[in-house]
């Protein structure tokens, strides 16, 4: 495998002959992601690279501009690091700043987006620590055909991804992300798109026994759909996914098939359904010492699904969603989630918006010689954020979040209240 040097050297030298005679905007993008992405691994430079030399093309043809915005956050929380052992609660401030940047022309859209949390609060264990964001994404469109592409550099806590604990704290996580969607229109009514994803993630030492694996994830999903009238269209879609754990011990290969409609009901509700059937492959190689005893597998169908119901109107949106789907988690193999979630937002007045979650989520994470262990966690959460002036804006925001896990059998709970104050600044545009 190239080093990382050799990648970052790569990728110098493809930005450097894709962005020859461009403007500054364009040398500070093959910056960044030079920047970034070394740290992680060759297939994120090299998208990178192949989206700096898309477009390229098109520097001169749009225009640019971003819209920064800083910010000052309090947090207070009962238990920060879901401990079960005991604890204090504890408070910390931040700096929050993002800074997405776009550029746009008639055919073509590209958006960087840095975004940074500064604390008082060192380290990776909490639900407050601090993250490095750096997405950049951009999309191709033509009368039939649209093309989006998509790499990300993420460095944050297990817990602020998804509450997972590393022996018996969170820990950093780096993630490396690659995603590429086409969208082709066959004919009026028919169509059909491809998804390809790759990520890649690595997690800090553990405390005690390490409960989770570095992984790399690869998966492609077809669809086809039909407009079958002005009110519904049907769907078939398939999925094929390999993990594996970056140390070569465990694998878990998926494929799944699903048939499923979105029907407009009324002027305001829309209903999407998807049905389907994955078969799931695991299998870990055994060692006794320095002996290697052999490679078990085995194999499990089961059913998988994705339901959705939204409302859509002037002040109140309102979506309803369940789902059932197998998914990388950090664990040995693929984790089964079931996932039922009500979101509400609520425009009350020109300043100010509400918004509302409840989020039950059942997991399990399956072993090799061992019983599944089985996670729940119960999640609820409030916000109101207030539009002060055109330029300043605060949010104030509450949460809660409990897990049960087994076995061991043992349940955590976290609260949480916060206040963040934000300058949103004048869009700066240029050419």
């Amino acid at each position: 495998m190239t080093s990382c040097a050799s990648a970052r050297a790569c990728l110098s030298a493809v930005a450097a002959r894709a962005f020859a005679g461009r403007t500054n905007a364009d040398v500070w993008l093959s910056a960044v992601a030079a920047r970034w992405f070394p740290a992680f691994t060759n297939a994120g430079v090299w998208l990178a690279a192949v989206a700096a030399i898309s477009f390229a093309g098109f520097a001169h043809a749009g225009i640019w501009y971003t819209e920064p915005v800083l910010g000052l956050a309090a947090d207070y929380s009962t238990n920060p690091q879901l401990l079960e052992a005991a604890h204090t609660a504890t408070g910390d401030a931040a700096i929050l700043l993002d800074s997405p940047t776009t550029y746009s022309a008639d055919a073509a859209k590209l958006v960087i987006d840095p975004s940074f949390r500064f604390s008082d609060n060192s380290g990776y264990a909490s639900l407050v620590s601090d993250y490095e964001h750096l997405t950049v994404g951009g999309e191709l469109d033509s009368e039939r055909n649209t093309l989006k592409a998509t790499a990300a550099a993420e460095r944050d806590s297990s817990l602020y991804q998804d509450y997972a604990l590393n022996g018996s704290i969170g820990v950093r996580q780096d993630t490396a992300l690659a995603d590429l969607t086409w969208l082709r229109s066959l004919t009026e009514r028919l169509s059909f798109s491809l998804d390809a994803n790759y990520s890649r993630v690595r997690y800090g030492e553990s405390n005690g026994v390490a409960t989770l694996t570095d992984y790399k994830y690869t998966s492609a999903s077809p669809q086809l759909s039909w407009k079958a009238g002005e009110a519904t269209t049907l769907t078939l879609l398939g999925g094929y996914s390999v993990y594996d754990s970056l140390d070569g011990t465990t694998q878990s290969d998926d494929a799944n098939l699903e048939a499923g409609f979105v029907r407009q009901l009324g002027e305001l509700w829309t209903l999407t359904v998807d049905v389907g059937s994955s078969r799931e492959s695991n299998q870990i190689k055994e060692y006794f010492g320095p002996f290697y005893l052999g490679t078990f597998k085995a194999t499990e169908n089961g059913a998988v699904f994705s339901g959705n119901l939204s409302r859509q109107e002037a002040l109140t949106n309102t979506t309803l969603t369940a789902s059932r789907k197998l998914t990388p988690s950090g664990f040995s193999f693929l984790s089964r989630r079931d996932l039922y979630e009500l979101l509400e937002s609520y425009a009350y007045s020109a300043r100010w918006t509400l918004q509302g979650y409840v989020r039950l989520r059942k997991q399990q994470d399956p072993q090799f010689f061992a019983p599944t262990v089985e996670r729940k966690y119960f999640d609820v959460g409030a916000s109101a954020a207030w539009l002060v002036t055109e330029h300043w804006a605060v949010t104030f925001s509450a949460s809660h979040v409990a897990e049960k896990y087994s076995p061991p059998s043992f349940s955590v709970a976290e609260s949480q209240i916060s206040v963040e104050l934000a300058r949103h600044f004048n869009r700066i545009v240029w050419h």
